[in-house]
């Protein structure tokens, strides 16, 4: 992926009418303790260095996404996500992942800005469906959509008021080309990727879980969009070796001819 290592705009300046600007955080892994770390990656000081960076080349935005994993199965860390997010003047759609508490999640960040899964819609045409791939029976980090919200996709992608769409959640729908990663991806992936081939508005995918990136085009000429984490990344095609690189998040432009404008921002030289 492309290494952006300055501003696309001036910071400040506006976006064009044509473009909404969304940027994706995922795979935060935030912990109690304000110094706790996963594989040595202290958790928080990571995120706040990708928020300062995205801060400073990307804003003003439409949207902040927070595609699950935002905590690692300590509930009290979503109160740092209210400090950082809730004073950035921008809704924050947020989704659940495998070490996330849903329940918690929509007490503790059941308000504005925030948005706890459901649709969102951008000014320019676009309709964002933020799918919750986390259940309750899954034994080892899988995801799984499940009958009836794949029913509400479809009900969803039926809905013609705007003319494109964008599908977000936390797990890989489709293979990462790593054994044990696919093993623990979204479990009805291929009901989901025919979903999305049926409905010609839906224009990409995009979600985290994987600790990697990835940016492909299936179905003809839907985006699918695989965000690396803010904390520690997993090598790519490997089972669960953990990767040198640093720090990541997506910047994604959804511009009104319904074509998306996308780029992996890697904090280069990053040390904790």
């Amino acid at each position: 992926m492309t290494t952006i290592p300055a501003p696309t705009q001036p910071p400040g300046s506006a976006l064009p009418t044509t473009s909404a600007r969304l940027v994706q955080f995922t795979d935060t892994h935030l912990m109690r303790d304000p110094a706790g770390s996963i594989r040595g990656a202290r958790t928080l000081p990571r995120l706040q260095a990708c928020l300062a960076h995205a801060q400073r080349h990307f804003f003003p935005v439409d949207a902040m996404l927070l595609t699950g994993d935002v905590v690692h199965d300590e509930p009290e860390a979503y109160g740092a996500i209210d400090l950082l997010f809730g004073d950035l003047g921008a809704p924050v759609l947020v989704i659940p992942g495998n070490h996330d508490i849903p329940d918690e999640m929509r007490r503790q960040l059941g308000h504005a800005p925030f948005q706890v899964g459901g649709q969102w819609r951008t000014r320019n045409g676009w309709q964002l469906l933020l799918l919750e791939s986390w259940f309750a029976e899954s034994a080892d980090g899988e995801g799984r959509l499940g009958s009836a919200q794949l029913q509400e996709v479809e009900r969803a992608l039926a809905d013609h008021s705007d003319p494109h769409a964008l599908v977000v959640l936390h797990h890989p729908p489709v293979p990462m080309d790593s054994p044990s990663l696919d093993e623990l991806g979204l479990l009805d992936g291929p009901q989901l990727s025919a979903a999305v081939e049926r409905h010609a508005r839906v224009r990409g995918v995009c979600w985290g879980h994987a600790h990697q990136a990835l940016d492909l085009f299936r179905a003809g000429d839907v985006r699918f969009m695989c965000t690396p984490a803010t904390c520690m990344q997993f090598k790519p095609r490997n089972d669960f070796a953990t990767d040198d690189r640093p720090p990541g998040y997506r910047v994604i432009d959804l511009l009104a001819n319904g074509s998306i404008a996308s780029e992996v921002v890697w904090l280069e030289g990053y040390r904790d």
